[in-house]
């Protein structure tokens, strides 16, 4: 089978993979598939990955960067909400919302309120805005 055309197929194989991935969780390791099982879970897996790209337009999430994985650590430290970190720097809780999301750039008024309200590296923040 070279692509999955169906819901029905898609599904067959997603109940496939999940086999194939109990079967290594109770193993504890992939030695847990025979050479042709681990075959047929890597051809199923792009097969399954191509039908949710192409056709349930399913994308995976992107990584944060690392000036959001450094906001996120000073938010829990801090114990802040987003609403919270909104205030903190004089911006509205939309735009934090976006800038954690990426969607949104930092200007240098805000990167300048990052760095001294914050704490967080001037260069760390020039990289990612």
């Amino acid at each position: 089978m070279k692509t999955i055309k169906t819901k029905k197929e898609y599904a067959t194989m997603i109940k496939r993979i999940e086999t194939y991935l109990n079967k290594i969780t109770e193993a504890g390791e992939s030695d847990g598939l025979t050479a042709e099982e681990h075959d047929e879970l890597k051809v199923l897996s792009s097969l399954v990955a191509d039908y949710e790209d192409n056709i349930l337009k399913i994308y995976p999430l992107e990584e944060p960067t690392p000036l959001v994985i450094s906001i996120e650590q000073e938010m829990h430290k801090r114990r802040l909400k987003q609403r919270d970190l909104a205030l903190l720097l004089g911006i509205s809780e939309g735009r934090i919302s976006n800038v954690l999301r990426g969607k949104s750039r930092i200007g240098i008024t805000l990167a300048k309120r990052m760095h001294d309200r914050l704490g967080i590296d001037g260069n760390l923040i020039l990289e990612h805005s």
